[in-house]
């Protein structure tokens, strides 16, 4: 449950702290005091996106605290799994700035709205007068439906949908080629004998470049190598070498030469070697015209190809892997063909018996929802409606399944089942939609139910019902309900009245109060009287207290 509720610059809520209590809870006060802006501030709690609109005029930034407790054991496994401090306690921060930044924390640490919302679920659910517009699109009433498990299902279905999707486009590719082949196989053809022809290699290239430029440069390098041959031979550097050697050798009996000796003589040996290598290299090497045309004419093979196809050498070659295969598939397509209606009847009879699952679940949900629905009817005055919940399963595949959904309805006895989106007036829409929140509250419990206005468009003994319901749902739940009737409000366990005033003679601000119950009395009286107390309205102000 809330336990409590900090809001500072907040709109015109300048510094407001409300302590909750169990059980049903009522917000009232004069339309545009700031009961909204509370509910606009558990929604921020609760993952809403923040918006630095609502930043108070000259301030920095908004700041909105929660307290919770006795909350679920689904709200610790969250905690834990994204390593988040525990305690008896959950304390959830929002700070909005004005430079549009936005910082959620839980119980000190930052968190981003994915982990929020995940929380918010848990947390509790927040019902306002516009979510009665789900009931106008019969596609909305699936979320009435699906439980845990038809969600679960869903992903499969999902999953193996996009397979189906992928198989079946490549089928009708397939198809619309089959008229095309004949031309573009001997293209193909073409191609393929040209680039085989060619023989490319991805390393040739480099091989051939690294050869063209040593043919290149053939009189440079062979006088250089020459260069260093005369070195040696005309300076007796290795002679030279060796009779030094010999006589260093000569005074190792007086000093300790042995290693400088044998340092010196791998010295010798290793330049007698490299000697004799350079010179095999410079008889090596031979200037053959032919052999440059030749590797000329070779490299012109690859900047020809790589021109006209407009691609790299290694992508020709991935070319001609791919056209091979494509001719392999031209020649062979019947063969290809039925490999592929074989895989796409198989994806499809996949895809179709796990909707025919989900669409058989939907209807023992369906039937469920309807008996529990029907029961709850009369305790919202409508005692003579009928309806049932139409399940079809259609040929397609949509996102979520195979079924088509519509709740047909009669508020009239004696009147024939027609879809509530046609018929339904706004007090029964509302009285609808409360009917499927009670249903979802005895599922969901230790939570906080948020009530915006739901009672909106009814009066009179409906006005009393939905009131009574509201507070029967608070039994198993802490209930905060914004209203402005004086039949919800009586019912409730704790009434916070809502005024804003101006201060300074240039701010408003908004205040709350927890009422007494002379002052229960007093608000109530003044909601029945249309703004004036008279000895009537606290009469009958009094009388809704003690029949609640």
């Amino acid at each position: 449950m809330l336990l409590s509720l900090t809001v500072k610059n907040f709109a015109i809520i300048d510094n407001m702290n409300i302590d909750f209590s169990n059980g049903m809870t009522v917000l009232t006060g004069e339309t545009g005091a700031g009961k909204s802006l509370i509910i606009d501030a558990i929604s921020l709690l609760f993952g809403d996106r923040a918006s630095n609109d609502l930043v108070r005029y000259g301030e920095n930034k908004a700041v909105i605290e929660g307290v919770f407790s006795d909350y679920s054991n689904k709200v610790l496994d969250i905690l834990k799994q994204y390593d988040i401090n525990e305690d008896d306690i959950l304390v959830i921060k929002r700070e909005i700035y004005q430079n549009g930044k936005s910082i959620a924390k839980v119980n000190g640490e930052t968190i981003n709205l994915t982990v929020l919302d995940l929380l918010s679920n848990e947390l509790g659910d927040i019902h306002t007068q516009f979510d009665v517009v789900k009931l106008v699109n019969p596609k909305n009433y699936f979320t009435f439906i699906d439980n845990h498990e038809i969600n679960q299902l869903l992903i499969s279905y999902k999953q193996s949908l996009n397979e189906y999707r992928n198989v079946l486009n490549q089928y009708n590719d397939k198809l619309k080629q089959e008229n095309l082949n004949n031309q573009k196989l001997e293209f193909l053809k073409y191609q393929i004998n040209e680039l085989k022809k060619a023989k490319l290699d991805p390393n040739e290239e480099e091989i051939l470049k690294k050869e063209l430029n040593i043919i290149n440069n053939y009189e440079k390098i062979s006088s250089n190598y020459n260069d260093f041959i005369d070195s040696f031979d005309q300076n007796d550097i290795l002679k030279n070498l060796y009779e030094a050697l010999n006589s260093l050798k000569k005074n190792s009996e007086y000093s300790n030469l042995d290693k400088l000796i044998q340092r010196l003589e791998n010295s010798y040996y290793d330049l007698d070697d490299i000697y004799q290598e350079i010179t095999k290299i410079s008889h090596s090497i031979d200037y053959n015209p032919n052999e440059l045309d030749e590797k000329n004419e070779r490299l012109s093979v690859y900047s020809s190809l790589k021109r006209k196809y407009k691609m790299s050498t290694i992508e020709l070659i991935n070319y001609l892997e791919n056209i091979t295969n494509e001719i392999d598939e031209i020649e062979n397509y019947d063969f290809y063909i039925n490999e592929l209606r074989k895989k796409l009847d198989l994806s499809y009879n996949n895809t179709l018996e796990i909707a025919k699952k989900i669409s058989r679940i939907r209807k023992i949900q369906a039937d469920n929802l309807k008996n529990s629905l029907i029961n709850v009817f009369p305790e919202l005055s409508l005692k003579n409606t009928t309806m049932e919940i139409v399940i079809k399963e259609t040929e397609n595949f949509y996102s979520n399944g195979i079924n088509e959904i519509d709740f047909l309805i009669s508020f009239n006895k004696g009147e024939p089942l027609k879809p509530l989106n046609k018929i339904a007036s706004g007090g029964e829409l509302s009285r609808f939609m409360l009917a499927i929140k009670s249903i979802s509250c005895l599922k969901d419990l230790q939570k906080t139910f948020i009530f915006d206005e739901i009672d909106s468009g009814v009066s009179g003994e409906v006005a009393f019902s939905i009131g009574l319901k509201i507070s029967d749902i608070s039994k198993n739940n802490q209930v905060i309900c914004v209203t402005h009737l004086p039949q919800v409000a009586s019912v409730a366990t704790e009434h916070l009245n809502i005024s804003k005033k101006i201060i300074d003679e240039n701010r408003t601000i908004t205040s709350i109060k927890k009422l007494s119950e002379e002052e229960k009395i007093e608000s109530i009286a003044l909601m029945i009287s249309n703004g004036k107390i008279t000895d009537a309205s606290i009469a009958l102000a009094k009388e809704f207290l003690n029949n609640k």
